[in-house]
């Protein structure tokens, strides 16, 4: 990666959200623009980033783009919109990790609209790509995802089981900040 990007990186994962887009704005690439639709989201700036993400999918074809356009909906509570953005998602060619990724974010929303058999079999098909691929940070988010589906629905029991198994994750994907985010079971 780009010596410049990883430095946007740091000062987005150090919530310096601002800085980062400072060191954005003037590079036109599509690399960095995809930066900067994080920096902008993290910092609140969920409309922007929605729309940078969405010329980013129109200019390149990236499902990336495409993927994060969705998280941006999701985050601005519009869900049924993010649901058909990763439905929509799913139909390009995606590897084993992305595509578990995607099941992830499908399975959210649902789970956030109240979907629940929707929700849990996206979530559990999710996870078991992300198992098969052996990923530490691919299954830790869908954990999470079963601990919020469990603790919601289904037992007491298995809502901890993924609560640990989520920060343990976490901690073994470099990190501890989603491990934080994990509360108390």
């Amino acid at each position: 990666m780009r010596e410049d990007l990883q430095e946007a990186w740091g000062l987005i994962e150090a919530g310096r959200y601002e800085e980062a887009e400072a060191c954005l704005r003037q590079d036109p690439t599509p690399e960095a623009r995809f930066v900067l639709g994080y920096a902008l989201a993290f910092g609140g700036r969920l409309e922007e980033a929605l729309a940078l993400y969405q010329v980013l999918y129109r200019e390149t074809g990236s499902h990336k783009a495409l993927h994060q356009a969705g998280f941006v909906l999701r985050l601005l509570g519009r869900l049924e919109e993010a649901l058909a953005v990763f439905k929509e998602e799913a139909r390009l060619p995606l590897g084993p990790l992305e595509r578990a990724v995607n099941l992830y974010e499908q399975g959210y929303a649902a789970l956030l609209m109240g979907r629940k058999g929707e929700a849990r079999s996206l979530l559990e098909e999710g996870l078991r790509l992300a198992q098969a691929a052996g990923d530490p940070a691919c299954m830790a988010p869908l954990h999470r995802g079963l601990w919020e589906w469990h603790r919601r629905f289904g037992s007491p029991e298995a809502a901890e089981a993924h609560w640990e198994a989520a920060r343990r994750l976490f901690l073994e994907a470099g990190d501890p900040r989603g491990a934080e985010e994990m509360g108390n079971p």
